[in-house]
């Protein structure tokens, strides 16, 4: 059971990049490039950042980066701002980003816990 504070906003975002880096000729070049991104993003930004798809290929990467705050507005333009931003570096050209916000106990959310919860 879900039972928020009564002053309580939490909103969850998950920025999807689908990367292409563009030179690599190996596993290494890609990671050497995605490890750039990773740790950069990380520096500036109080964020999450993994690499969740296109493992094996050496020109393709997709990075998922999530962010927790309380304000939906701040979640969705800081996200929008760091795909802006990793689109202007030169160590992967940004294909696609789409950004999702949410917050947690929504009705349509399902937690695996519900059923320990909820009795």
């Amino acid at each position: 059971m879900f039972l928020p504070a009564p002053d309580e906003s939490c909103w969850i975002g998950l920025l999807r990049l689908g990367l292409r880096v563009p030179g690599s000729r190996s596993l290494k070049d890609k990671r050497r490039a995605v490890s750039q991104i990773r740790d950069r993003l990380r520096a500036r930004h109080n964020l999450s950042v993994s690499e969740t798809g296109h493992l094996e290929d050496h020109g393709r990467a997709i990075l998922c980066i999530a962010l927790v705050a309380n304000d939906r507005r701040f979640v969705q333009s800081v996200l929008d701002g760091i795909a802006h931003e990793v689109g202007q570096w030169r160590a992967a050209l940004v294909e696609n980003a789409s950004v999702v916000t949410f917050r947690p106990g929504d009705e349509s959310d399902e937690s695996q816990y519900d059923e320990w919860t909820n009795g």
